[in-house]
């Protein structure tokens, strides 16, 4: 009986360690990405072009902008100077920035 748990207690103890040792994404979370129509400062490092895009006709444009910030965030980006808006509203595109 006390060998039993023993061992439960050790696999709870393993489990705790190795989740305890899971580390953070090194990519940004698109909820950290700004957005605006203005140029970052030039301290930021050019990543490139994103777009945001929905294939829902009614799609808002906060939703096409919120694909294009994950879309930054997945390229390492944390700020996005949106350029345009289709006519429909259903894709957004802009360029993405790492500031500081």
């Amino acid at each position: 009986m006390i060998k039993n748990i023993a061992k439960v207690i050790g696999c709870l103890g393993l489990v705790g360690f190795i989740g305890g040792c899971s580390s953070q994404s090194v990519l940004p979370d698109k909820e950290d990405i700004k957005t605006s129509r203005s140029k970052p400062s030039d301290k930021c490092e050019l990543i490139g072009k994103v777009a945001g895009n929905s294939l829902s006709t009614k799609a808002t444009p906060e939703q096409v902008l919120e694909d294009m910030k994950q879309d930054a965030a997945n390229k390492g980006a944390n700020y996005v100077m949106v350029e345009q808006y289709s006519p429909t509203g259903t894709s957004v595109t802009g360029i993405a920035y790492k500031c500081p």
